[in-house]
């Protein structure tokens, strides 16, 4: 990542340990393994608005292992999608009501291509603990998979999502994507900044680290 992809960031971050913080406020910035950075521009109770070095943003359900609710391309033609259930509460898992696993059919609206059906299977996977900046933060995680359905109604694998959330700070801080060949890719926060201060300098310095770190 160059540094004036992330020098944008400069005057609206600072570090801080994970746990000084009641979940992220509008403006907090997260680094993640693989390089990207990811501010938070807006949340209430239903949903989380994030938008990445690369203007691109992504609104976030309320449910840590939910697909993106809403993406969107900003430099380029309007493009992006909208996906939604009709009923969001009744696809919660715990700690969010009382179920450990849960089917559903999910629309996926996609701005150019149109739209289509996406079946998933969530389940609860218990707690776990994720380290950061020193710290180990409870998570609570979830295994979610897509499949579809081919013409003699047998399941087919398209995809897996494994996640960690912490509570604490209201995030997912730890993701493994399997796709249908079987590959994985690993996703984890790596550093987390607040609104208050901070410096390009130390921003790119961070990004820089985890690229020569690889």
């Amino acid at each position: 990542m160059r540094h004036k992809t992330i020098s944008r960031f400069a005057s609206l971050i600072f570090l801080v340990p994970a746990l000084a913080m009641a979940g992220l406020k509008p403006g907090s910035v997260v680094i993640y393994t693989d390089g990207d950075v990811e501010k938070l521009v807006e949340q209430n109770q239903e949903w989380s608005l994030w938008e990445d070095q690369r203007n691109r943003r992504y609104k976030r359900s309320y449910l840590p292992y939910f697909p993106v609710l809403e993406y969107r391309r900003f430099k380029e033609a309007p493009s992006g999608y909208d996906q939604f259930v009709p009923d969001i509460s009744a696809v919660e898992l715990k700690p969010f009501s009382s179920r450990e696993s849960v089917k559903f059919s999910l629309t996926r609206k996609d701005l150019i291509k149109g739209t289509r059906s996406r079946l998933w299977r969530c389940s609860y996977a218990g707690q776990s603990s994720y380290r950061l900046s020193k710290q180990d933060l409870v998570t609570q995680d979830y295994s979610c998979t897509r499949y579809v359905m081919d013409k003699l109604h047998t399941q087919k694998f398209r995809e897996k999502l494994v996640v960690s959330y912490s509570p604490t700070l209201n995030l997912v801080v730890k993701q493994v994507k399997t796709n249908r060949r079987g590959k994985e890719t690993h996703v984890a926060v790596k550093r987390i900044l607040t609104p208050e201060r901070a410096t390009a300098k130390r921003i790119a310095r961070t990004v820089y680290k985890l690229h020569t770190s690889r």
